[in-house]
């Protein structure tokens, strides 16, 4: 290997060590924002130039939003909502996880206004397996609908979800039998969403005390 080979390999290297040192600290400060609710901090650092050229538009959009949520600035948050609502992220998967991941957590909190602004968007995407989950989810948590067993049990036999989605469908089929009195079937399907869903997911507060109520 020649020596200017060398020399450019150590220089892109220390550029990289410098790209992701800048990167943590800007994400590190906004965590500080967030865990001191100072939404002002995290507003602050998000909207920096900087910031949005190392961390990109989505991330930094999502820390702001997460800060006005937790300190309660309603009308900040509906509005930063709607913004990334409306909004085409240069990675479209940042999207659809956005839409996903809020959806269902305002599906637990049963904020109907919200699931409704994000169903909007998620029916716009024309992904109709995406759309069909959702729909079917909003209808149980939302309505206390107990209908849709068999539709759900046939996505699930379907193969064609997996992960967080087939998780969700797990949990809407226990939530239904639970709705029936039907524990023995509530627990087994609640105990296989679980199985599905990443530690940190939204729905596994709500599966585990589930489980732990059932003396699981």
């Amino acid at each position: 290997m020649s020596t200017i080979t060398i020399f450019i390999a150590v220089i892109a290297a220390v550029g990289y060590l410098i790209f992701q040192g800048m990167k943590n600290i800007q994400l590190r400060t906004m965590n500080d924002g967030l865990q001191k609710k100072d939404s002002e901090l995290v507003e602050k650092v998000a909207d920096m130039k900087m910031s949005r050229r190392l961390l990109g538009d989505y991330v930094c959009d999502l820390y702001k939003m997460r800060a006005y949520y937790i300190t309660h600035e309603e009308d900040k948050f509906e509005g930063m909502l709607r913004h990334m609502l409306k909004t085409e992220y240069a990675d479209p998967a940042d999207k659809k996880s956005f839409l996903e991941t809020y959806f269902h957590t305002f599906l637990i909190k049963k904020n109907r206004k919200y699931a409704d602004w994000i169903l909007g968007e998620i029916r716009k995407t024309g992904d109709e397996k995406f759309i069909r989950y959702n729909e079917e989810s909003y209808a149980v948590m939302m309505d206390d609908r107990s209908d849709l067993i068999d539709d759900m049990t046939e996505d699930i036999n379907s193969k064609k979800y997996y992960g967080f989605a087939l998780g969700v469908i797990l949990y809407m089929v226990a939530k239904q039998y639970s709705y029936l009195g039907d524990d023995e079937n509530a627990l087994t399907y609640m105990q296989s969403a679980k199985s599905c869903f990443h530690p940190k997911a939204v729905y596994m507060p709500v599966v585990e005390k589930y489980l732990s109520e059932a003396d699981v």
